[in-house]
């Protein structure tokens, strides 16, 4: 009886094992089926993506999403910050998705003296040409012998993916016409220099400005006044996160460059990658602002959503 007893309970456990060693197989075998999606970020966007990544794996197990490293993967995406210009990735053939926008604005160190300068005659167009970028000696309005008007050092980066090219573009100029010391590597860069000059300013998208978690402005910076309308200026002044990407989602400043974020997809793109596109537009969207990023306007979202669907047409007529 015993005997019988053993051999039954033997059974039973070993037909619980393999059961268990089937689910654990097939567990194990899942990753290895994921869809794979690579992005290749942008430093001052990695934070946001970081997230979206996290937020995304939550309901969608089936895909392996992550930021890519050095290497080129097939079906890579690359974030590409609109303000860059003669960049090889965005090709005339390339499609490209924008996702969000970012803010630029003028900084300084909280111990220079040029903002009390700047309180009775702030920055407009002309004060900013003479304070950041070299003279056009061609221009028929340039006085090679006038002395620099602000005893300043501008900082700029030489990186690719710099805002420096989005600032200059705005005003007309290309980033290797500002003024002063180049630094390497990614913006948030720009900010130490300004602190340790008490001579120094740059500017900086507003992510890297202010602190993503206080909302309001990192430590040791100080916003450079701009010439704008009264009620802009007044929510400039309350130097607060949100309050500034409110209004910049509301009013185009002309002082102020905003620049569109937009992911650049390869030649071949898989349905995964489409499928975290869509999200990005929807649900995505909720991170926008916590991150210090604009959100898009409805009607530009629709139109990304519209070129979404029409690559998931095409992928559907080739199979």
């Amino acid at each position: 009886m015993n005997r019988k007893v053993t051999i039954a309970s033997l059974t039973i456990l070993i037909a619980i094992s393999s059961s268990v060693n089937a689910q654990t197989t097939s567990a194990t075998a899942n990753p290895a089926q994921q869809e794979a999606v690579y992005i290749k970020g942008v430093r001052f966007v990695d934070a946001l993506l970081e997230k979206w990544i996290t937020e995304y794996s939550k309901t969608h197990p089936g895909v392996s999403l992550s930021i890519a490293g050095k290497d080129t993967y097939e079906h890579s995406i690359e974030v590409i910050p609109s303000g860059i210009r003669d960049n090889d990735a965005l090709q005339a053939t390339a499609t490209a998705i924008s996702f969000g926008k970012y803010a630029v604005l003028p900084i300084a160190g909280k111990d220079n003296v040029l903002p009390d300068e700047l309180k009775k005659k702030k920055l407009n167009e002309k004060r900013i040409r003479e304070l950041f970028f070299e003279r056009d000696f061609l221009a028929e309005d340039s006085e090679p012998d006038k002395k620099e008007k602000y005893d300043a050092t501008v900082y700029s980066s030489n990186s690719s993916y710099s805002v420096s090219h989005s600032f200059a573009g705005h005003f007309g100029y290309e980033a290797s016409s500002l003024k002063g010391k180049k630094i390497a590597g990614d913006d948030i860069y720009l900010n130490n220099a300004v602190k340790k000059d008490v001579k120094g300013v740059s500017f900086n998208n507003l992510n890297y400005i202010f602190n993503i978690e206080s909302r309001q402005l990192n430590d040791g910076i100080t916003l450079l006044p701009l010439d704008v309308k009264k009620e802009y200026a007044e929510v400039l002044n309350v130097q607060n996160l949100d309050e500034t990407i409110a209004l910049l989602e509301n009013k185009s400043i002309g002082l102020i460059p905003v620049e569109e974020l937009a992911f650049v997809l390869p030649e071949k793109v898989n349905p995964a990658t489409l499928q975290f596109l869509e999200w990005a537009l929807s649900e995505g969207q909720n991170y926008i602002n916590p991150f210090g990023f604009l959100r898009l306007d409805t009607k530009t979202i629709v139109q990304q959503q519209k070129k979404i669907s029409a690559l998931e047409t095409k992928l559907l007529a080739n199979k």
